[in-house]
């Protein structure tokens, strides 16, 4: 799973989708993750690989462009906002390493003219941390838990993967949840998941594995 900050809170600025984008398109994924951990990799969408969809990841049309060229339209959309000055909430749980993330994520909306303020992750907030590990290889179950709060249509879309009658048609609604969820703007990619391991050297059978999980029978072999 790609740690993201979802969007909760669909009033205000947020209530549109270009400005949603405009946040999403300001954040300075590399010098967020560069600050936090040199081999932490960036993400700019929320399925890592096309698992079993019909189709390749959907990517944000900002992609394409540099970083300077999204600041720039990003600042546009926020001076364009008649609505007054604009403050989010973002939710993170306590540590250091949210902190760091905190300081990267507000330096990128500082930078296009909003004001962030960090909350715990219990308190009302506009944007919420989400990082989790997703237990089997299902693009929907990334497209679901990315769907917070997100709109009619991206909800419609994942239900109808859901209820699925076949494989075939399963891939192919979920490709179309995909493109519905990447139009709704309905989270913003940050990260793949950042994860360690503190291994004692007898666990000779101790393997990485993206889903984190480590059965003691598959550990070590003993040979009494």
């Amino acid at each position: 799973m790609n740690a993201f900050l979802a969007i909760v809170r669909r009033d205000g600025f947020l209530a549109d989708a270009q400005n949603r984008a405009a946040v999403a398109e300001a954040i300075d994924r590399t010098a967020l993750t560069a600050a936090i951990a040199p081999a932490w990799d960036p993400a700019d969408r929320i399925l890592p690989d096309i698992l079993d969809s019909a189709a390749l990841p959907q990517v944000p049309a900002w992609t394409l462009l540099t970083q300077d060229e999204r600041r720039a339209a990003a600042r546009q959309r926020v001076a364009a906002w008649t609505g007054g000055p604009i403050t989010l909430r973002i939710a993170l749980p306590a540590g250091p390493g949210a902190t760091l993330l905190y300081a990267q994520v507000a330096a990128s909306l500082i930078a296009i003219g909003i004001t962030p303020a960090r909350v715990g992750m219990d308190d009302t907030a506009d944007l919420t941390l989400v990082d989790a590990v997703a237990p089997y290889d299902s693009a929907r179950w990334y497209l679901a838990t990315a769907c917070v709060v997100c709109g009619e249509a991206a909800h419609a879309a994942l239900e109808a993967a859901r209820e699925a009658p076949s494989l075939a048609e399963r891939g192919a609604r979920i490709a179309a949840a995909d493109a519905a969820l990447n139009e709704d703007v309905a989270f913003i990619p940050l990260a793949r998941p950042l994860r360690w391991s503190l291994v004692s050297p007898r666990l000779r059978q101790w393997q990485s594995n993206p889903r984190a999980w480590h059965p003691l029978n598959r550990l070590r072999a003993d040979t009494n």
